[in-house]
């Protein structure tokens, strides 16, 4: 029985503890600090060892066990596997109903699935966005966002990424990215984690028939070369149950196929504040803004249009 305890503590250990990759093939699993130049592993028998990020392939931190912040996982091969596979998720939905001089409702989801191993990291995030005025409808659009990374080192990884937005309303109604590049990741640690993209692609875009649109492009859709800068962070705030969190990215035109409607920039970007009820249970604000910086150009004079929309939301969630 003494035997058995043993074992058992040793068990727990060993699924909770950070794992190390090393380049020569080996595996360290314990707990992991993490500075610029180097990783430090203490074993769960004690000792310790420091390893440096040179020699690292790759590693994963598990998340402290209580509060928990961010996605537990669920693993879907043995910790022993040495490119086994780790599912994360979550969703949010919110509603909000507002009645003054008109009646608003507005109901918003969006969700997130991650499978990870240590090479690899396959991403699907979704939105969709729905508001009425009065019993009229005035948004209704969806957003879909599979992304492959490859990590070619530690902090190195190469990122291809489909951007789908779906507007079932707008004249603008269809714009799809398809996008390629280099990303870098800052921190990967329990309390924070923050990655920087700079991606390079073409943004097609599809209107609804319309001769105005005819007339500026000579089509109904039209492609623009374009290059973006992104971003993703979160940190928790010392040892509370909050969450800081911030992602968007930056998008900037490279050509531009009709001389009249021009595009100089695009800010899409997401800033909030999460706070866990409990391990998987979370409450959150948000703020949002998209912007397209674009002008019309007709007969020698420029003519600003104004397509900057914040939208602010509280919202309930869960994440494994």
């Amino acid at each position: 029985m003494r035997f058995l305890a043993v074992l058992l503590l040793l068990l727990t250990h060993t699924a909770l503890a950070d794992v190390i990759w090393l380049k020569n093939g080996d595996r360290l699993t314990g707990e992991v600090h993490a500075d610029e130049k180097s990783l430090t592993l203490t074993f769960a028998f004690g000792g310790s060892v420091t390893v440096p990020r040179s020699e690292v392939a790759r590693w994963r931190a598990q998340l402290a066990p209580a509060p928990t912040l961010s996605k537990k996982g669920v693993t879907l091969a043995s910790d022993t596997a040495e490119h086994g596979w780790h599912l994360t998720g979550s969703g949010d939905l919110n509603m909000k109903l507002k009645q003054n001089t008109s009646q608003t409702n507005s109901l918003g989801a969006k969700g997130k699935l991650g499978l990870e191993n240590p090479d690899w990291r396959n991403t699907l995030s979704a939105s969709y966005d729905y508001d009425t005025t009065n019993g009229q409808t005035t948004e209704h659009k969806y957003h879909i966002e599979p992304s492959i990374d490859y990590f070619l080192s530690d902090r190195w990884f190469w990122r291809n990424r489909i951007d789908y937005q779906y507007d079932m309303l707008a004249l603008g109604y269809l714009e799809v990215d398809i996008n390629s590049g280099a990303g870098y990741r800052v921190w990967k640690e329990k309390q924070r984690q923050l990655e920087f993209l700079l991606l390079g692609g073409a943004r097609q875009a599809y209107w609804r028939p319309d001769p105005r649109i005819q007339m500026l492009f000579g089509s109904n859709q039209a492609t623009y070369p374009i290059i973006s800068a992104g971003w993703d962070y979160r940190q928790r705030i010392m040892d509370s149950r909050l969450e800081i969190y911030s992602e968007g990215q930056y998008i900037d035109y490279l050509d531009q196929p009709s001389p009249y409607l021009v595009f100089d920039k695009t800010v899409d970007t997401e800033v909030g504040l999460r706070y866990y009820l409990s391990d998987h249970l979370r409450l959150s604000w948000s703020s949002q803004l998209e912007w397209d910086d674009a002008y019309l150009m007709w007969q020698g004079q420029k003519y600003p249009i104004d397509s900057k929309e914040w939208r602010h939301s509280l919202s309930l969630g869960a994440s494994f």
